[in-house]
């Protein structure tokens, strides 16, 4: 077992195939896992309102994940608890799962499913105290096929309470989606290491309480091999606020002055989208830089300069239809002159200039970039230009952007988010924060899961909030953008947790939260609740 380190299906895999390698067979690995499911389900017996003589009934698929289940009814009815199994797929077809099945004790009832409501094995669905299912493993993806679907209809209507065996069938341990009938589980007992897709929404709302168990895969499976490289993480999102805070806020010394600080310069806005550009300004200001100079056309600036008193103003040139030009390149590259983050594309807009402003801005910015929204969609014709950046660049693209930075279909990323964010950092050396409801934060061969957040998130100028907050770090210190990524995905997503606790999540506005990060952060700073 692994600690606190979350696998790809792939990963997987390969610690498997790597540790057979290494002497440890699939069956050694499948004897142990059974065993420690087994545990798992006679400790559920035990529980405070199990019957004195729980039945259990063991749903196993044909691969390798049924085996897991094959061996622990073993063990169950070595150990006198009444055990039935159902073959919901047929006989075992992989060689462990096998070697299983013909080692079961004969006086274990196996049953075959047949989709026949009427037959035993939905009667032993109703009986049963305890259910395991050991249907389908990490390969899953999809849905249900039709011919299961009485199955699994049966299990998730009439089961009492349920442990999943490495991952809830149905659910795809790639991207966290979820068949319409995968299986709720209360407990999942998954082997060696969480897999990426617990983690991620809807799939992670279907595991119930995790276990993870150690197997017997020898440490060194996790090296030599590429694949291996990824190293993923979610343990900001396992942090408690003092702890966040602890761990990432830097201290402020009382001798400071702005210039200590940091200034940060936001090429953003037009006249279609102002309120972006107002939004990630305050956002960057809340979080602590010293000084934000919002560079923007003079419609965008009549327009923010009455709320944002602590902001400079520095107007750009703009088109017939209130969108900047790439004519604005050499006063842009003055203000950077003492600055320490640009900060580029909230309500931006896209144009053929647009384009090239952001293709020139990324290739000479002497300082860190932070690219969001239109700076994305702007950045996609040209995006080898990221191969000439004179600093680090940080891409904060949600999956639509991430698929067409990528060059892919939505649905493709949405089905491998964490592929398309890592290649895409790999290939540029560029941090990538994918956002969703789960966002994924990679840089270099480091990836932060980030979990926190709630559906008051779930509206426009969220992402021009984040923008602002991870410029607003990355202006102010010289930690990696990594670390700032975190932090600002942490803070954010906190606060709206927080906020969402005392308001309901429909009616808060990004405005809101913005309102409320002094009172997050002294909070974070060990203050008041």
């Amino acid at each position: 077992m692994i600690k606190d380190r979350i696998l790809t299906v792939e990963q997987m895999k390969t610690c498997e195939r790597r540790s057979e390698e290494l002497g440890v067979p699939a069956s050694q690995l499948m004897a142990t896992a059974g065993e420690k499911l087994a545990s798992h389900v006679m400790h559920e017996t035990m529980v405070e309102g199990q019957p004195d003589t729980p039945e259990v009934l063991i749903l196993a698929g044909k691969g390798n994940n049924g085996g897991d289940g094959l061996v622990a009814a073993n063990h169950l009815h070595r150990s006198g608890i009444s055990t039935k199994i159902v073959l919901c797929c047929g006989k075992p077809t992989t060689p462990a799962a096998i070697k299983a099945f013909d080692s079961l004790n004969k006086d274990i009832d196996v049953m075959f499913y047949d989709g026949d409501n009427t037959h035993p094995w939905a009667e032993a669905i109703d009986n049963a105290t305890i259910i395991v299912d050991a249907i389908f493993g990490t390969g899953f993806t999809g849905e249900i096929e039709r011919d299961l679907q009485p199955l699994f209809i049966k299990l998730n209507t009439y089961a009492k309470r349920v442990i999943a065996c490495d991952i809830p069938s149905g659910v795809d341990a790639r991207s966290g989606q979820a068949g319409v009938l995968a299986v709720q589980a209360d407990v999942t007992v998954t082997m060696h290491a969480k897999k990426l897709g617990m983690l991620l929404s809807p799939g992670k709302y279907f595991c119930g309480y995790i276990r993870v168990e150690d197997i017997g895969i020898p440490a060194a499976a996790m090296s030599d091999d590429p694949i291996m490289a990824n190293e993923i993480y979610a343990k900001a999102s396992m942090l408690d606020d003092q702890q966040l805070g602890k761990k990432f806020l830097t201290s402020r010394k009382p001798w400071a002055h702005k210039g200590t600080f940091g200034k940060l310069v936001c090429v953003c806005g037009c006249r279609r989208y102002i309120g972006a550009a107002g939004i990630s300004a305050t956002a960057a200001m809340r979080m602590g830089v010293g000084l934000v100079e919002v560079c923007s056309t003079g419609k965008v600036i009549d327009s923010l300069a009455a709320n944002l008193y602590e902001c400079t103003f520095n107007e750009m040139k703009a088109d017939a239809d209130g969108y900047m030009t790439s004519d604005n390149v050499p006063a842009i590259l003055d203000s950077l002159a003492d600055a320490k983050a640009l900060l580029l594309g909230c309500g931006l807009g896209h144009t053929p200039e647009t384009e090239k402003l952001v293709a020139e801005l990324i290739e000479k910015s002497p300082v860190p970039v932070i690219l969001d929204a239109d700076g994305i969609n702007s950045l996609v014709p040209n995006i080898d230009v990221l191969s000439k950046k004179q600093s680090t660049v940080i891409l904060t693209p949600h999956p639509g952007e991430l698929a067409r930075l990528c060059g892919v279909s939505q649905e493709e990323v949405l089905a491998d988010r964490l592929k398309y964010t890592y290649d895409l950092s790999k290939k540029y050396g560029i941090t990538v924060v994918a956002k969703s409801s789960e966002t994924i934060v990679c840089c270099a061969d480091r990836t932060e899961v980030i979990t926190a957040g709630s559906t008051a998130l779930s509206k426009g100028g969220s992402g021009d909030m984040l923008a602002g907050l991870i410029a607003s770090l990355t202006a102010q210190t010289k930690r990696s953008s990594l670390i700032n990524c975190i932090l600002a995905c942490m803070v954010m997503g906190r606060a709206a947790e927080v906020l969402s606790t005392k308001r309901s999540e429909r009616g808060i506005l990004t405005r809101d939260i913005l309102a409320y990060l002094p009172f997050f952060l002294k909070h974070l700073e060990g203050g008041e609740d």
